[in-house]
């Protein structure tokens, strides 16, 4: 029969050095980082939309803007924070007055700013153009995130996933009203509303069935 020490030497004999991950405000700070560079070179790219002077002093636009910025840094914050098991449920909260503030902006930009499409409107050209932007912006990001979170192996998966996805919604929306002059309150919905659905969707739930894959794999 082997000795206590015989049969320590044997279970930890081969094992692997493990890579300690940072902290989570310090990966939550290098994740906002790529998140302001993605807009930033989105604006190089597009430019700053043409309206942006009248934009400038419209009260709804900035409560939608910063509304949903702090949304995206909020959430990314959570999503950190929630993924470890020491981290108290409440993380999941944190971005809720964020996304209120957004939605409060641009359903106020709805009511206060209704115009009809003109008829001879170029609405699938700029419909093309904003979701490009967003799509743009979602990728880069809902992929590093994706690949920063595989790594932490959330005990919580479906709740990081849903919250990781309003985190890249928030940023992606954030570089749309920056770069893109939507009149037609219709169109605004359409432009907002589907693929921030659909991020959330695929990222709550095709997300969360990938993490939790990766978490009984590891």
């Amino acid at each position: 029969m082997a000795s206590t020490e015989e049969l320590i030497v044997s279970l930890s004999g081969g094992l692997a050095p493990v890579r300690r991950l940072r902290a989570p405000m310090v990966r939550a700070l290098n994740w906002i980082v790529l998140a302001a560079v993605v807009i930033a070179l989105l604006t190089l790219w597009r430019g700053f939309r043409v309206d942006m002077s009248e934009q400038m002093h419209d009260p709804a636009y900035w409560i939608q803007v910063i509304g949903a910025a702090l949304t995206g840094v909020l959430a990314t914050l959570s999503v950190f924070e929630i993924s470890l098991p020491d981290r108290s449920r409440l993380w999941a909260i944190l971005p809720l007055p964020a996304a209120l503030m957004w939605a409060t902006g641009f359903a106020y930009g709805c009511l206060g700013h209704w115009i009809d499409v003109p008829a001879d409107a170029a609405i699938m050209q700029d419909s093309m153009r904003c979701l490009t932007t967003i799509i743009l912006a979602t990728i880069p990001l809902g992929l590093v995130l994706w690949l920063m979170m595989r790594r932490t192996h959330p005990l919580r998966p479906m709740s990081s996933a849903w919250i990781g996805a309003l985190a890249v919604a928030g940023f992606a929306d954030t570089a749309h009203l920056l770069l893109h002059p939507v009149q037609a309150s219709l169109l605004v919905l359409a432009i907002n509303l589907i693929p921030v659905g659909l991020i959330l969707l695929t990222g709550g739930f095709g997300g969360g069935r990938r993490l939790m894959a990766a978490f009984s794999a590891g």
